[in-house]
């Protein structure tokens, strides 16, 4: 019983952490920055390993705690962080583009219809088309791409921190 209630904190507090560091994320790398930006790169590869690193280091946390880890309950462990952490995100950035800055949905839309007309691939009414449809679903999936992201990151890092971690004994 310990165990599970030690476990459940954890996941929590990782959690957390993920949300902390994604909605920080979102603040330090707006959606509206120029993708074409090389700092705006360097962020993202920061991004991706510290949403990797954070399940890896939960793992790392739980045997220290004395818990003995397997591959399974590793990537448990991660999954959870991530997909917690990135319910989380995913609710601030659905609250933040529906309610707090709608406006930064236009400015992503005029940044992505700009690319567009940059690469020559559509014609204007094309363009339009696809920036209409764009705009209805642009909100929800905010949501829905911080989930699977949260699930994703909480895959590989959970995964990872399994095969480093991994307590030596097969008696769990």
């Amino acid at each position: 019983m310990e165990n599970q209630k030690s476990f459940n904190s954890i996941v929590w507090m990782f959690a957390g952490l993920y949300a902390i560091l994604g909605i920080l994320f979102m603040f330090i790398k707006p959606p509206t920055a120029d993708p074409k930006d090389p700092s705006m790169a360097i962020l993202g590869f920061v991004a991706l390993f510290l949403f990797i690193g954070i399940p890896i280091l939960a793992v790392w946390y739980y045997r220290n705690q004395g818990y003995p880890v397997s591959l399974g309950k590793a990537v448990k462990l991660g999954v959870l962080i991530g997909l917690l952490g990135g319910l989380i995100v995913g609710i601030y950035a659905y609250i933040y583009f529906a309610y707090i800055n709608p406006g930064a949905v236009d400015q992503v839309l005029e940044i992505s219809k700009n690319m567009l007309k940059e690469n020559d691939m559509f014609n204007e009414d094309m363009i339009e088309k696809q920036m209409a449809m764009t705009k209805k679903f642009f909100v929800p999936m905010q949501f829905v791409s911080q989930v699977f992201g949260g699930l994703l990151y909480g895959v590989i890092g959970g995964l990872l921190g399994g095969l480093f971690f991994k307590t030596p004994s097969e008696d769990y």
